[in-house]
């Protein structure tokens, strides 16, 4: 994100902040202190909770207007991350710079209201993005038991699923990361695409880096619900084939060579922590509260 007009940078809580103009950068470092607080108490407390990042829903009550906002934390990883982040940009700036890659592509993702980071003139220890709540979404996995009950809702998603990795390809983009806790399933059934990191730096798509993708999307489903039907399966190329027209007559081998990354997968995947391969429940659970923080001016103070 760069110094536009509607940005303005800022210090905060021991943090350089990058921030909408109409949000103040204290607020933005009280909202990321109470995802830190959550995070600290487990994953049961987090939207999402995983070795390398965590996110939390935090409720901004401001005098001019409530704020729902998602706060990801991308967490400490050493020295030699930190040097790295600074050299290739933070997570939450990449993610910042993947957003702007999906301007006119119709592929929903969350709205950027601010980012911030901590280190030094050499390392980036750690950073934090800031974007709307997407209300009424669910990761896919967590979205799928209801899907499996509703087959036109779970065919609009296949065939979501496949435009959107289509449309990524053919506007050659590879996003590099599409588990199914990537996939956020929006209220009307459309999917917001996450971690936009993963799209910088760009890499236009390779045969190989289109076999993974696919193959991702077919190990998670194989994996986590194998009882999805293979006409929804079918539906997902259909789609994506749609957008990618030159690779059709190459469709059988597409699909042979994803198989055989799926099978590879699979096996790797043998003994793993289902719960940390995913980072989300496979079961619907109770919404989670949003973390409320209060900024007005005659608030009482304190989180609830």
């Amino acid at each position: 994100m760069g110094e536009a007009a509607p940005f303005a940078r800022s210090r905060a809580g021991g943090l350089r902040i990058l921030h909408r103009r109409d949000l103040a950068a204290e607020h933005i470092a009280r909202a990321i202190d109470a995802h830190r607080a959550n995070a600290a108490r487990g994953r049961e407390h987090c939207e999402h909770w995983g070795p390398a990042s965590s996110v939390s829903r935090v409720l901004l009550r401001r005098d001019a207007g409530d704020l729902d906002l998602a706060v990801k934390w991308n967490h400490p990883r050493g020295l030699r991350a930190a040097v790295t982040e600074r050299v290739r940009g933070s997570r939450a700036s990449r993610a910042v710079a993947g957003a702007a890659r999906l301007a006119d592509l119709g592929i929903a993702h969350p709205e950027t209201l601010a980012m911030a980071d901590r280190g030094g003139p050499l390392r980036v220890e750690e950073s934090f993005l800031i974007t709307a709540f997407v209300t009424g979404s669910m990761p896919l996995p967590a979205a799928m038991p209801a899907l499996l009950a509703a087959p036109t809702r779970r065919r609009a998603v296949a065939r979501e699923i496949g435009r959107v990795v289509g449309t990524l390809h053919a506007a050659g983009l590879d996003h590099g990361d599409f588990k199914h806790s990537n996939l956020l399933v929006t209220a009307d059934d459309r999917i917001a695409l996450l971690d936009l990191d993963s799209l910088v730096p760009p890499h236009a798509p390779t045969w190989r880096s289109r076999v993974r993708a696919l193959g991702q999307l077919e190990a998670y489903t194989c994996d986590l619900y194998p009882e999805v039907p293979k006409t929804d399966r079918a539906r997902v190329l259909r789609e994506y084939f749609a957008r990618e027209p030159a690779l059709r007559a190459r469709r059988r081998e597409l699909v042979a060579d994803v198989r055989a990354w799926v099978h590879t997968r699979l096996e790797k995947w043998q003994g793993r922590d289902r719960e940390l391969h995913i980072y989300y429940p496979l079961a619907p659970r109770p919404a989670l509260a949003p973390t409320v923080v209060d900024v007005r001016e005659d608030a009482p103070g304190g989180e609830a």
